[in-house]
């Protein structure tokens, strides 16, 4: 017994102690826990890669003002990577309706209808609103050809005699035509017209490879004060820069055009009429993925209107000074009419993409 209660004696304070710092630890580990978990628990977000907005680029100048002026926007305002894509229309047309690009900055719809109505009701795409106003389409002289040799409608370019005002370096028993460029639809369109008009008869239809050598054509032309005779359409530097003359067709009916478009597609068939294009607004062709894939972009470019004269004048400016980087054609745009584009989108927006024009040299 008396052993039993001396180690008692030595056990119970060896016992308290041992208890006080089990609960010193309880409670500095709790402490510890209350301070480092918060920390410890919250989840280090990694920044959200933004999608990627690719444009379509059909290879004619209002387009690549249009495409650079969305895209300077969209890369400082929103933040989205952009890219252009170069393709023929008909690969836009297919490219487009399967996501494999988001924005056709100017559809010409007209010129594409029975596509464009399958790809609306089919929910492939959609009509993302107007990119400018009544863009028209038309043939052309020089004015003062029209004025020397008064030539006002389709009817009277169809002579011999005036075929040769018009001859074609390589082949002296015609005249020629400007066409639009190789791929698009206005070539197939034109070549239908000019086969009912009859314009073929005195005419060869040179058709370009590409929107740049017929610009060629028609500069050269009204430097050298050669006649020259075409299709062409506006907003462009070229209807800035030289005083043309429209030439009258007949008036643009729905029978009228529905006749022009089998020629478009069947070159062995002659529409039994042809017209004019009708002036229609220019329109955005948006995949109708977009508007999920980014909707903040997708509702600036609903709104975006960039307008025709404004185009017309970016596009003499960029001609004259013989600016060819698009960016900077972009950049002129937007420090010229701010009062349209900070329509587009809110504030802060806006405040982003002028931060950024500031920053240009």
């Amino acid at each position: 017994m008396s052993i039993h209660f001396r180690w008692a004696r030595y056990l119970l304070p060896l016992m308290a102690i041992a208890l006080v710092a089990v609960i010193a630890t309880a409670c500095t580990t709790a402490e510890e826990e209350t301070t480092t978990t918060p920390e410890a628990t919250v989840a280090v977000e990694e920044p959200k890669e933004l999608a990627k907005i690719v444009f379509s680029d059909t290879q004619f100048e209002s387009l690549w003002i249009n495409n650079a002026i969305a895209q300077y926007i969209i890369e400082n305002g929103y933040g989205n990577p952009t890219e252009t894509i170069v393709m023929t229309t008909p690969i836009m047309q297919t490219s487009l309706t399967n996501g494999d690009i988001d924005v056709n900055m100017e559809l010409w719809e007209q010129n594409i209808i029975d596509w464009y109505d399958e790809g609306i009701a089919a929910g492939t795409m959609v009509n993302g609103g107007e990119t400018y106003e009544g863009g028209p389409q038309f043939f052309m002289i020089p004015l003062w050809v029209h004025e020397q040799y008064n030539l006002n409608t389709i009817d009277d370019m169809l002579n011999a005699e005036t075929a040769k005002l018009f001859q074609d370096p390589e082949d002296s028993d015609k005249g020629y035509f400007i066409n639009c460029a190789i791929g698009w639809q206005c070539a197939e369109i034109n070549r239908a017209k000019a086969k009912t008009y009859g314009l073929d008869d005195y005419y060869n239809i040179i058709t370009p490879g590409t929107a740049a050598a017929m610009d060629a054509a028609y500069h050269g032309a009204q430097k050298k004060e050669n006649p020259i005779f075409g299709y062409y359409w506006a907003p462009t530097s070229l209807m800035g820069m030289y005083d043309w003359y429209i030439l009258e067709e007949p008036e643009n009916t729905p029978e009228c055009w529905a006749e022009v478009i089998k020629g478009r597609d069947d070159a062995t068939y002659t529409p039994a009429e042809a017209c004019a294009y009708e002036t229609l607004p220019v329109s955005k062709g948006m995949n109708s993925g977009l508007a999920a894939k980014a909707p903040e972009v997708s509702a600036m470019l609903n709104k975006m209107n960039t307008g025709l004269q404004p185009i017309n004048v970016t596009a003499a400016w960029s001609v004259e000074n013989e600016i060819q980087d698009y960016e900077k054609v972009a950049i002129y745009y937007l420090n010229n009419y701010e009062d349209r584009w900070a329509t587009w989108m809110p504030a802060d927006k806006v405040a982003k993409v002028k931060a950024a024009l500031a920053n240009e040299s």
